[in-house]
């Protein structure tokens, strides 16, 4: 199988686990997917049943399959930013500061947000839009607390309608980075209807399929928003 190479060293587990874990987040497996039974792995991988067993037993154990007696092995729902979190854990906040998280998000979210003018479907465009109905809601009642919550579901949506793992991956990961930082800064959209205008122009290059459009309304966003934090 292309996707594989042989394990030869002398941590065969973790290297069995890692590049299932790269199968799973490339899509060759997808949430709810049976895994190869243990002889096909085993001569996928070039190892043992003990380290099959082995690997397996220690992705259930980090919540990315579910061993099912009889049946098999299957792939779990997982939220992505597990696959981030080595990189979530060797970041200092302390260290961190507005235009860091802003400029990242410029570049990364941005892109996101021209994949998803290009790739969402109908449906994902109507997930979108009811967060942003309820979004208008929120500002309508200053609630800050729920709005930042849609804010979160608002971005991750548009990442998932990119279509691509590893950038709704990043953007997961950014999202707790950034709300981590606002709360430390104890700020968030000074001018809400300000910020709901830009979800809509967001929301609306989107579902007119203008990935330019898209990813100048999303660029345009972060810079306003960084420049209310800095303030």
């Amino acid at each position: 199988m292309k996707y594989v190479e042989k394990v030869k060293s002398r941590t065969k587990c973790d290297r069995v686990v890692d590049q299932i874990k790269d199968l799973i987040i490339r899509g060759v497996y997808k949430s709810g997917d049976k895994l190869p039974a243990e002889a096909a792995l085993c001569e996928m991988f070039d190892v043992s049943r003990i380290t099959i067993r082995e690997s397996l037993k220690k992705m259930n154990m980090m919540g990315l399959v579910d061993i099912k007696q009889g049946k098999g092995t299957y792939v779990k729902t997982v939220d992505l930013s597990t696959f981030m979190k080595p990189m979530f854990q060797l970041i200092n906040f302390e260290e961190i500061d507005v235009e860091t998280i802003y400029n990242a998000r410029e570049i990364i979210e941005g892109g996101t947000a021209y994949l998803a003018a290009m790739y969402g479907t109908e449906e994902e465009c109507k997930l979108l839009g009811d967060i942003l109905s309820d979004f208008k809601s929120a500002v309508q009642g200053s609630d800050i607390t729920v709005i930042r919550g849609l804010d979160t579901d608002f971005h991750i949506q548009i990442a998932k309608m990119s279509h691509n793992t590893l950038l709704q991956a990043c953007v997961c990961t950014i999202e707790e980075i950034n709300q981590a930082c606002v709360k430390r800064i104890s700020k968030f959209f000074v001018t809400l209807e300000a910020s709901y205008a830009d979800h809509h122009d967001i929301y609306e290059q989107i579902l007119s399929k203008d990935p330019e459009g898209a990813r100048m309304a999303m660029v345009k966003h972060t810079i306003a928003s960084k420049e209310v934090l800095i303030k």
